[in-house]
């Protein structure tokens, strides 16, 4: 049975959108953030990043992304990424992805879980929070 080498995940963080410097390969991450608000549910955000960064790696990996709403374990999407070769242990790998248009069922609890191979290697929750709609009254009434 071949050994499963599992990487060391140093990063794994969400936001509204990762840029790739397409000479320099660096990743600028717009909008980091830890919740989202919304009026109105089902909420659909135009488009969310995820950064992974991760090292002690040697192989090809197939890498799954999982977004679920914790509050009943509701898978909500999927990510697949082609399939990364990794050439060096040694080696830091970072990786950005946009997801468009996610919709949010309703308030509370969500987390990415980041899958290689079918293992569990990461996981990072947010929260969808329900504002106050601010109803004005009509003038006069």
């Amino acid at each position: 049975m071949v050994e499963i080498i599992k990487p060391t995940v140093q990063a794994f963080l969400v936001c509204d959108q990762v840029i790739e410097d397409s000479l320099t390969k660096k990743k600028s991450l717009i909008g980091i953030f830890t919740h989202l608000q919304a009026v109105a549910f089902p909420f659909q955000h135009q488009q969310m990043g995820l950064y992974f960064c991760l090292t002690d790696a040697e192989g090809t990996y197939h890498f799954d992304i999982d977004l679920v709403y914790l509050n009943n374990e509701q898978p909500v999407c999927r990510a697949t990424l082609p399939n990364i070769a990794i050439g060096d242990r040694l080696q830091i790998s970072d990786f950005g992805i946009n997801i468009p248009s996610l919709v949010f069922p309703a308030p509370g609890r969500y987390e990415f879980r980041l899958k290689m191979d079918g293992h569990l290697i990461a996981q990072k929750d947010f929260h969808v929070i329900q504002m106050p709609s601010h109803q004005t009254a009509e003038p006069g009434s």
